[in-house]
């Protein structure tokens, strides 16, 4: 007798054998994917590097305003995003009211697709090179980071050592309270353990305190204002002094080498070190 179509333990065989296939390859594509938006990260990052590099051909090779308060006299704040705006052929972006708010998306340019939110401002600047300050008057500003180096102004390019080991920009952690934007600068010396301060983050469980997303200051204070390594393999893309564009993995950022301005080694016990 002809037998026609497949048997109960047939088609068993075949499903397992899809199954097996599929995850396999699931995992295959999805690092595809993360892949490419790494590469989309990494180009948007290329792009605010080389906006910076012509910003400091144009102002005496002096580095951008990283942070400054400028609400009592001026009513909004000054923040390299804004300055390097003109460089960056994105359109207007001059103060949150042209974008990275709830109504209105930031630029492409400064956003990453890998972001928990991809509309959001995703990269922030070190404050060793940006500096940050509050503006109490026309004529009046008082330049202090969180370290309390003050005065803490932009920082001239003369004054890095070792530019193609020198961070200026990268991913950065990402706060729901601000409409997903990441702050405009990172701490002095991001990956300490209390985020302003301690010790560098070692353990896997101490990384997880500190590389995460998180929504309001008040109890994540130790979070905000780090890299954040969102990329596959806990990745983050990082903008160096020189203009090159690298991904670290999570420990591999010398502190405070990568982070220091001066100096000819790297000096550990010296963390204060600009």
């Amino acid at each position: 007798m002809r037998r026609n179509g497949f048997t109960l333990i047939e088609l068993l065989v075949v499903i397992a054998i899809i199954a097996i296939l599929a995850a396999i390859l699931f995992p295959v594509f999805a690092q595809a994917r993360e892949k490419a938006r790494q590469t989309q990260c990494a180009s948007n990052a290329r792009q605010v590097g080389l906006a910076t590099n012509m910003y400091l051909q144009d102002y005496d090779e002096t580095f951008p305003i990283g942070y400054l308060n400028a609400f009592s006299t001026l009513g909004r704040e000054i923040i390299w995003h804004f300055l390097i705006s003109p460089y960056m052929g994105e359109g207007k972006f001059e103060t949150y009211a042209d974008g990275a708010n709830p109504q209105r998306p930031a630029p492409q340019v400064r956003s990453c697709p890998s972001a928990t939110y991809r509309n959001a401002l995703a990269y922030s600047m070190s404050e060793r090179i940006g500096g940050s300050g509050v503006m109490q008057s026309a004529n009046n500003v008082r330049w202090q980071c969180s370290n309390n180096l003050n005065p803490c102004t932009p920082a001239p390019l003369a004054l890095l050592t070792h530019p193609a080991e020198t961070i200026v920009y990268g991913d950065g952690t990402q706060n729901q309270e601000w409409a997903g934007n990441c702050g405009a600068l990172y701490w002095w010396t991001p990956g300490l353990i209390n985020g302003w301060g301690g010790q560098p983050a070692r353990t896997d469980a101490e990384w997880d305190r500190i590389d995460r997303d998180f929504n309001g200051l008040g109890a994540n204070l130790n979070a905000a204002f780090q890299v954040r390594y969102r990329h596959g393999g806990k990745v983050a893309v990082l903008v160096w002094a020189d203009g090159h564009v690298k991904a670290m993995r999570r420990g591999a950022v010398k502190i405070p080498w990568h982070w220091q301005l001066g100096g000819d080694n790297p000096d550990e016990n010296n963390p204060n070190i600009r």
